[in-house]
């Protein structure tokens, strides 16, 4: 995984749950952890809840791992008689390393996730899958390199994934290289809906694609979205990531969103406003977001109407040689759409 969802609300009914799962400890004993969690609970999705809450708090993202560039590799079995013995070795190994270490990949929060409601009683599986964590990965499906949770409660599978829960990473866009992780619990990947993952997730096994005729590709073309307004958001139009238009040609945007926005830009390949946000050093170890005083006075902004949470504006493809739109609110890239400029219709 390359790169975490930002910062989500967090969920007003398990408040009293989130509150204790947060102050139980790990004495070296998963079991002891695990009924600790959830003796409290009767109920299954409690118990579930407390599992989930309890990693994404404590378990923080290994990116240091994955900047080595490493993979993870399980143990090698030349006997088919011993293999599933070696295997469970060598995963109660790896599922304690992590909790002394309170470090993971997306590997490890998924193996940890599913550990835990084994010992609870709870059928939960691990989904291997794609991803969609970068603006250019519109119309890509990518290689597969993700892991998260299906769990099984009330006689349906729901889904998770506490790695992009549990916080999100800093990337340095020069170098591509990981800096630091973030934790900032996002309520978004709890118990989510097969629709609203897929806008960036897709299961290697179809057994988990559960909406008809969903494949790789209807994935791939879906828009990218930043990860802190996919609880918010609901294109209406176009719809999909790729739009198919010739010079002249005016783009209907049309979305719901829960939120204010008093800015709304269109960047592109063919113009763009100047950054406003910029990196700064407080100390050696910290950085923070600061606005740049001088892109400030550069933006170019659209129109738009709004109707409650209802927002409209139009585009007008003006060059040939255009292949991307990104949206802006308030000065912060949200979503970004792939644009194939057909010149035979011109």
């Amino acid at each position: 995984m390359l790169a975490l969802a930002q910062p989500g609300v967090t969920n007003k009914e398990f408040l009293r749950v989130d509150s204790l799962s947060r102050t139980i400890r790990y004495e070296k004993d998963i079991y002891k952890l695990t009924k600790d969690l959830t003796g409290p609970y009767a109920d299954q999705r409690s118990q579930v809840r407390a599992i989930f809450i309890w990693i994404t708090d404590n378990i923080a993202y290994d990116y240091k791992f994955l900047n080595k560039g490493k993979e993870l590799k399980g143990p090698e079995c030349k006997s088919s008689a011993n293999c599933e013995r070696i295997f469970r070795d060598w995963e109660t190994d790896y599922i304690k390393n992590i909790l002394n270490k309170k470090e993971a990949i997306c590997d490890g929060y998924a193996r940890l996730f599913k550990k835990m409601t084994d010992i609870a009683g709870i059928k939960t599986e691990i989904i291997a899958g794609y991803t969609k964590t970068k603006p250019y990965q519109v119309g890509i499906a990518g290689p597969v390199n993700h892991a998260w949770n299906a769990v099984w409660l009330d006689s349906t599978y729901f889904l998770l994934d506490a790695t992009w829960a549990s916080g999100y990473c800093i990337e340095n866009e020069e170098t591509g290289k990981i800096e630091s992780f973030q934790k900032a619990y996002n309520d978004y990947y709890w118990l989510t809906s097969f629709n609203d993952l897929a806008r960036n997730h897709y299961p290697k096994d179809g057994k988990w694609v559960f909406e008809a005729n969903y494949t790789k590709e209807k994935f791939a073309a879906n828009p990218y979205y930043a990860g802190n307004i996919l609880g918010k958001i609901h294109l209406v139009s176009p719809v999909s990531g790729i739009i198919t238009a010739k010079k002249g040609d005016t783009v209907h945007f049309g979305f719901n969103y829960r939120e204010d926005i008093r800015w709304l830009q269109v960047n592109s390949n063919i113009s763009r406003s100047p950054p406003v946000w910029k990196w700064e050093n407080v100390t050696k170890h910290q950085k923070v977001v600061m606005p740049d005083t001088l892109a400030l006075k550069k933006q170019q902004v659209v129109s738009f109407k709004r109707n409650g949470d209802k927002y409209e504006f139009d585009y007008v493809v003006t060059d040939n040689a255009l292949y991307y739109l990104e949206l802006l609110f308030d000065y912060r890239m949200v979503m970004r759409f792939k644009v194939k400029v057909d010149q035979a219709r011109r």
